[in-house]
């Protein structure tokens, strides 16, 4: 049975109550359609949410490797709002829980690999999303370098640039700015019938053959030198070869299945080389290059290939990477500082073509006004500040937003990086309140940081407290949806009361520790101030994790936000949410509460809203403040789901306080 004091604030809250009620009695108190909050029919089963959760599957079949994604949505203002960011190292999925606002009915998801990037949009018809990169996707970008913050300032005063050197069989030598939209650089003409190149970017020379006889030029220059006519023991490399590449003073030629390397001074051959497991009808034209690790690759009618060296590098055994039907003829092949692959097409306008090394994904990043038989690089030698991995987890720093913390790699915001959700309540319980959602107010921002795996390592959340005109000293809490082992600490609680005391942890005490309590503040009234609108400062809260937790355990959709007004155990949750094993029981039925925090009519206490709400001046009722609010409840949020949001037509600007 009640216990006299429990009975003497129950007498309050009814007086409260109906004072409360006398003063919406004023007509101008009515809504738009001439019905209060309180008179609404609601579905039983709605519980007044403002968002949902999204399974999200990110699938890549072109260039799966390495690949960032990052998920926004548009809010009402047409703004993109960032939600999650993420990472497939290899498979090409990319697997998260979204919470995302319940009127937003398209996601868009970015991706960015090997410097290129792809955008595509997808519906949200139910929880699950499914979203497929292919080699039919285009990419937004054909380049795209992401730069870590705090290296950006550098690297643009740097004078350094990536670029590719070309030629082609009319005599045509020049350059192709990928960073500048593949701008062409044009250079004096060397001599026609020319089918392969090799470039020194050390000391600026072009080498090139014309049927079997070597040149050297310095790029930019009008005069070649002739070297020698080369000897080796395939007649058909001594009368020409459309293969050649540089490497530690060698020069490496190919045509067919006949290769050999030179020596870049004198021409003398150093070696010949066969080669096997290449189909003769697939090794066709071409070039070669090396990558940063000191394996070939070959470009040519049969898509790419890696040659493996026996130990004596007088063998070459072809390992096909490209698809065996792959659509296009390669002329040229190149390789950026990487390790990015670049090919001509055999056209008369080229195709230049980025490829993984991979698996031989591909996209056409542009098309020449020429034709491009021969492609080289020069690679750039500065500090490679977009490429390098400073904390070594596997996410390079122009990726990773904690660069120099191997344990963290993204961030990721509910409900943005920007702006705050709130959660509004009414602190009368078990008595009806006058619906005006403004006694006691808590904006919201969570951060679940993840590491390069994707999992949530810790969660910094920032909160402020609001209040109109609240009588009773209330307290704001989360029940999280994890076990008290799976936490390392919780840190940033506001306490002044003495009401609430914490563990070593930082979580309350006395609740079991399968469903760990965190406290935000025990009393708005003692850090709020102002007039109209009271409010505080904000307060940041760190908790981190004994170990990385996944986003569908550790997910918005699980906490069980609350307060507590007068005392600890008069708690008051969502509709539908539990009560910690703080409550006092004897509350249950004892005045409007008909069980799970709603009355007898599903009217709750509380409301979560996944935006900044602008609450209705003291004893204005919602649906006269808000003028959609009344179809969406009576909808069971089926309609005007955007009801608080900025869009025209929602607000009574005179019936709220447009804070911010």
């Amino acid at each position: 049975m009640f216990n006299y004091r429990l009975s003497l604030l129950l007498s309050f809250l009814i007086c409260a109550s109906s004072c409360v009620r006398e003063t919406e009695n004023d007509p101008s108190n009515a809504s738009n359609g001439g019905e209060k909050f309180a008179q609404l029919e609601i579905p039983a089963d709605f519980d007044f949410s403002t968002s949902k959760s999204v399974h999200l599957k990110v699938l890549s079949t072109n260039f799966s490797n390495n690949s960032l994604y990052t998920v926004y949505f548009l809010d009402d203002n047409n703004n993109r709002v960032k939600i999650n960011t993420g990472y497939s190292i290899d498979g090409g999925i990319y697997e998260t829980k979204l919470d995302i606002p319940s009127y937003v009915d398209e996601l868009r998801v970015v991706k960015v690999a090997a410097e290129l990037e792809w955008e595509k949009s997808i519906s949200i018809n139910s929880e699950y999303a499914f979203i497929e990169f292919d080699i039919d996707t285009p990419p937004t970008k054909t380049f795209h370098r992401v730069l870590p913050e705090e290296s950006t300032s550098r690297t643009k005063n740097s004078s350094c640039e990536d670029y590719l050197v070309a030629t082609n069989g009319q005599g045509k030598s020049f350059t192709i700015h990928q960073e500048d939209q593949y701008s062409i650089t044009e250079y004096p003409n060397i001599e026609s019938n020319s089918w392969a190149m090799a470039y020194d970017q050390d000391n600026n020379i072009m080498y090139y053959d014309v049927a079997g006889k070597l040149y050297k030029r310095t790029l930019g220059e009008s005069t070649s030198t002739l070297i020698t006519s080369i000897a080796t023991s395939s007649t058909g490399l001594n009368n020409g070869y459309p293969r050649m590449t540089l490497k530690d003073g060698k020069i490496y030629i190919g045509d067919g299945g006949s290769y050999a390397i030179l020596d870049a001074t004198t021409g003398n051959v150093l070696k010949n080389i066969t080669v096997t497991n290449f189909p003769s009808n697939k090794n066709n034209g071409g070039d070669l290059v090396f990558d940063s690790n000191g394996d070939l690759y070959q470009a040519c009618s049969g898509g790419l290939y890696r040659l493996e060296m026996n130990a004596d590098t007088t063998v070459f055994n072809a390992v096909r990477i490209s698809a065996d039907n792959f659509p296009y003829y390669l002329t040229g092949i190149a390789i950026d500082r990487f390790d990015n692959i670049y090919a001509s097409s055999n056209d008369s306008n080229s195709r230049i073509i980025k490829l993984d090394k991979q698996d031989g994904s591909y996209v056409i990043v542009n098309t020449l006004n020429r034709r491009c038989n021969d492609l080289a690089a020069f690679i750039c030698s500065d500090d490679d500040f977009a490429g390098q991995d400073s904390d070594g987890d596997g996410i390079s720093d122009g990726f990773d937003e904690y660069p120099n913390d191997p344990a963290l790699a993204f961030n990721n915001y509910y409900p943005g990086s920007n702006g705050f959700g709130t959660y509004a309540f009414e602190d009368l319980y078990p008595a009806v309140g006058d619906y005006d959602f403004n006694d006691v107010i808590v904006n919201y921002r969570h951060n679940f940081i993840t590491n390069a795996n994707n999992m949530v390592v810790k969660m910094e959340s920032k909160y402020i407290a609001k209040s109109v005109n609240a009588s009773l000293n209330s307290g704001f809490g989360i029940e999280l949806p994890i076990l008290l082992d799976s936490i390392t600490s919780v840190t940033g609680s506001t306490l002044s009361t003495g009401m609430v005391s914490l563990n070593g942890k930082g979580t309350e005490t006395g609740i079991p520790d399968s469903k760990p309590v965190i406290i935000v503040f025990d009393n708005q009234n003692a850090i709020v101030s102002g007039s109209d609108i009271k409010t505080s400062g904000e307060m940041d809260m760190t908790t981190t994790f004994t170990q990385p937790i996944t986003t569908s355990y550790l997910n918005f959709e699980n906490f069980n936000p609350f307060i507590f007004a007068h005392e600890r155990s008069r708690e008051i949750h969502l509709s539908g949410k539990s009560a910690t094993t703080k409550f006092d029981s004897e509350f249950i039925n004892k005045g409007a509460d008909v069980g799970g925090f709603k009355t007898s009519t599903n009217h709750p206490w509380g409301l979560s809203i996944s935006h900044t709400f602008h609450p209705p001046k003291e004893n204005v009722d919602i649906t006269n403040a808000y003028n959609n609010f009344s179809g969406f409840a009576t909808s069971g949020g089926t309609t005007k789901r955007n009801w608080y949001t900025d869009d025209s037509g929602n607000r009574n600007v005179d019936k709220i306080h447009l804070d911010n």
